[in-house]
């Protein structure tokens, strides 16, 4: 349960950084941006109420440059105007400057103050997953049907290291309960 433990923290402490305005949280979602007419897909993997990460080929966008974000979180269809900050291009040898796959931030600058709702409710959602699983696994001893209760709250396109998080939590159960079946 330790490298659950382990999995869960880092999630959970990348969500919380204090100098942050919004708290973010990893995601798998699917995003659409349109630069100079042309739209192309992407993938939101850090969001937040603020802004987000998009991993996609970021060909041909400079930090400042503006951009139609729309992104899909649960059914819905969220339309942004928004900035990018950064860009994390390949350089040589095919690595990126930051340790993020290639892409950018963005910022939103034009958003429905209720897709931010939308935005800011499933980051919360997400972390609050987190935090109590982070509390159940540090019990003394992890009560399993909990443990399996709080990943049903985790929905497709959560955090994939949600779904790496919940594959562990499975194979240290199923581990655990073998090995205690060989001490019997």
């Amino acid at each position: 349960m330790a490298r659950v433990k382990n999995l869960a923290m880092a999630a959970l402490q990348e969500g919380w950084k204090r100098e942050r305005k919004f708290q973010r949280c990893e995601c798998d979602l699917n995003a659409r941006y349109c630069l100079a007419g042309k739209w192309r897909g992407a993938k939101v993997i850090t969001i937040s109420a603020g802004g987000v990460f998009l991993a996609c080929r970021p060909l041909k966008i400079v930090p400042n440059d503006l951009v139609d974000l729309v992104i899909e979180l649960e059914g819905q269809v969220l339309p942004s105007i928004s900035r990018v900050v950064w860009v994390n291009a390949r350089k040589s040898k095919g690595r990126t400057e930051f340790p993020y796959p290639p892409g950018f931030a963005a910022a939103f600058e034009k958003i429905d103050s209720t897709a931010r709702a939308e935005i800011d409710h499933f980051v919360k959602r997400s972390l609050r997953a987190l935090r109590a699983l982070v509390h159940e696994l540090e019990a003394e001893n992890p009560d399993r049907e909990k443990i399996n209760h709080l990943f049903l709250q985790v929905r497709p396109n959560d955090s994939i290291r949600l779904n790496h998080i919940r594959k562990t939590v499975r194979e240290e159960i199923r581990y655990f309960r073998l090995r205690k079946l060989d001490t019997l």
